[in-house]
């Protein structure tokens, strides 16, 4: 069931921060072949289904540009975001995912919610 719950929330997730962005390119402000960014890993359970964690990259600048890419050129990568967010945001963001979570299953369903009601939200405006 944990699985079903955690897809969803994925889903939700990736949904909600390309939709944030405008569905463009945070980078580059490409609208094709997006990617959903995790800035600290998915494996931080405190911050994976937090959009604030997230970025919208288009395919080259999250994965495969050896200029500029969250994966390949990571420390320009944090120096752009520090920028485009703030040194502030960046530091209590990585205070977010530090910290120890663990989510119950009516937390998840509660989190769900909150993310299909703010997609919601969007997309009719």
């Amino acid at each position: 069931m944990a699985k079903g719950i955690d897809k969803k929330l994925d889903d939700a997730w990736s949904l909600l921060v390309k939709l944030r962005a405008g569905n463009k390119c945070e980078y580059c402000g490409k609208e094709t072949h997006l990617n959903s960014h995790h800035i600290y890993s998915r494996s931080k359970r405190s911050t994976r289904w937090d959009v604030n964690n997230g970025i919208c990259l288009c395919v080259a600048h999250h994965v495969f540009s050896s200029g500029f890419s969250a994966h390949k050129t990571p420390l320009e990568f944090i120096d752009w975001l520090k920028t485009k967010r703030s040194i502030e945001f960046i530091d209590n963001l990585k205070l977010k995912a530090n910290s120890t979570a663990k989510f119950m299953k009516f937390e998840k369903d509660l989190l769900l919610e909150e993310l299909q009601k703010e997609i919601f939200n969007i997309k009719k405006n």
